[in-house]
């Protein structure tokens, strides 16, 4: 495991494949499983955080009733109106809300690295793969990526909101 952005990029550049190839190499060697597995469950992640996008229902509300609704308002402001911070901001807000509204329903998320951070990496992969037109590879290098800086920060930081309150 890495502990710090420095090792992680001196390792990226002595291999072939850069940094995503040092995550997935030492994901690899960490739960003792072969490339193509662990790139076979990472890409499974990223078809649940695409399905869960797909699937969200913007009239459903949490048991509680204080959630839901929020995300479908978002999205179809960011399909219709003039979002200020423009129509690309504005789906990356709609997605991140869908799928903490999702999470709260008890819906299906992945919850990486935690449900309660779950709308974080489909709020930027989802509007990058339609807006850049990346392959499902690229998204899932992507994903590799955000792991090891994640890696990192749960190495020296704490990103349970149990232990380190909600900022965590």
């Amino acid at each position: 495991m890495y502990r710090s952005l420095e090792e992680l990029c001196r390792r990226a550049e002595e291999i072939t494949g850069g940094f995503w190839k040092a995550v997935e190499e030492d994901d690899c060697k960490e739960r003792q499983i072969s490339e193509e597995e662990s790139f076979s469950q990472l890409k499974a992640m990223y078809q649940a955080m695409r399905e869960a996008d797909q699937n969200y229902d913007p009239a459903l509300k949490s048991r509680s009733g204080l959630v839901g609704t929020d995300g479908g308002k978002l999205q179809e402001y960011a399909d219709h109106g003039e979002p200020v911070c423009g129509e690309f901001l504005g789906r990356v807000m709609a997605k991140a809300v869908k799928m903490g509204e999702s999470n709260a329903c008890m819906k299906r998320i992945v919850a990486a690295p935690t449900a309660g951070a779950c709308g974080v990496l489909p709020a930027v992969l989802l509007p990058c793969a339609r807006h850049f037109s990346l392959s499902r590879e690229q998204l899932v290098q992507a994903l590799y990526v955000a792991s090891g800086f994640g890696m990192v920060i749960a190495a020296r930081a704490s990103i349970s909101g149990a232990e380190g309150g909600c900022q965590a």
